[in-house]
């Protein structure tokens, strides 16, 4: 039984929720009306000592506080009786919330119920007590399961979340003043200004001190799981200048050389993981399992165009002439992933054409 929409489709509900727009509206009308009339009041008491002032200003003074005095008293008068038709309508609005709310309880027990006879039959069925290591556990288990109680859990979430809870019902709110004092700003001409606005003197921004940040889900690192030394990267990349049998030609019309890799050691440490062994490290160990990872998804059969023999582990060995599967697109660092003999790996992209 669906009870999401059961809230919504009391009748009681909606136009309770436009009674408190109602309220809502009043309050800030009434509110305004207060400051208008606590701004007008403060001119005319500043005014009282000018005696640079004519009388019209003066009057004119004095007739925009009448003017907000009434204002404020009409709508005082609207607000209370906002206030008074929501309050009519109180007891049956919760009335009726609290029918359909005792529903969901209702399903909720028995909802909890099943599940705590779900898991006592679970505990019937791994009977394992016997087992001098695993009585203690069990017990627990059991001791844990039949002290539950859904008459105090639904006591809880009534007390906390639902028609126990404490009421709150919207209550006429006095206008509380903003401004102490308003100050004439200095550069101004003598004398006040009729409208008495308030000037904006400065504008301050906060939180641009953080630049944006966007990550490239599209890159892809090859970092290896610990550092090598110089001499060991020098002998490494003579190794595999010399694997290479047949060299493709240079500004040719053929192609372009392989591709260089993103080193794959590094005894610098990463800015941004601060010297923390356990930090980015780990997370690009994963990426590059990730790379390498044979989903079994076909793939496009290619022609190898030059021989190239690996020089890493994660790298495929190519003949030319021979047929194999490209598995994913050029990445940025011109590296192909592709599929031979069952082995996925990664090969120089421009080392092969598609058939």
């Amino acid at each position: 039984m669906d009870l999401s929409n059961e809230f919504p489709k009391i009748r009681a509900q909606k136009p309770w929720a436009k009674m408190l727009e109602k309220v809502e509206r009043a309050k800030a009308d009434y509110h305004a009306a207060c400051k208008q009339e606590r701004s007008a009041q403060n001119l005319q008491r500043n005014a009282g000592a000018d005696s640079s002032l004519s009388p019209d200003q003066l009057k004119k003074l004095t007739d925009r506080v009448d003017k907000c005095r009434e204002d404020v008293s009409r709508c005082r008068e609207k607000y209370d009786q906002a206030l008074k038709e929501i309050s009519e309508n109180n007891d049956r609005y919760q009335e009726s919330m609290s029918a359909v709310f005792q529903r969901c309880q209702e399903l909720e027990a028995r909802r909890l119920t099943f599940f705590r006879e779900m898991l006592l039959g679970v505990h019937a069925c791994l009977n394992l007590t016997e087992d001098s290591e695993l009585p203690q556990i069990y017990d627990e288990f059991r001791h844990t399961v039949t002290n539950a109680d859904h008459n105090k859990d639904l006591k809880y979430w009534e007390n906390n979340h639902g028609d126990g809870m404490p009421t709150m019902w919207p209550q006429f709110e006095e206008y509380a003043e903003e401004f102490r004092d308003i100050i004439r700003d200095k550069g101004a001409k003598k004398g006040f200004s009729v409208d008495g606005g308030i000037m904006l003197v400065n504008q301050q921004r906060i939180n641009d001190d953080v630049p944006d940040y966007i990550e490239n889900p599209t890159a892809k690192k090859k970092v290896p799981a610990a550092p090598m030394k110089n001499n060991n990267v020098e002998a490494k990349m003579n190794s595999a200048n010399l694997a290479v049998t047949q060299k493709p030609p240079i500004n040719g019309s053929n192609g372009t050389s392989s591709p260089a890799k993103e080193s794959r050691s590094s005894n610098q440490t990463s800015p941004t993981n601060g010297g923390n062994p356990f930090g980015e490290s780990e997370e690009w160990e994963e990426e590059d399992s990730e790379v390498l990872t044979d989903d079994g998804r076909p793939g496009v059969r290619v022609r190898a165009l030059y021989d190239y023999d690996k020089t890493e582990e994660d790298e495929l060995s190519l003949k030319q002439g021979e047929t194999f599967e490209k598995l994913e697109d050029e990445d940025e660092q011109g590296w192909c992933k592709g599929r031979k003999n069952g082995r996925v790996g990664l090969y120089p992209a421009n080392y092969a054409e598609p058939v």
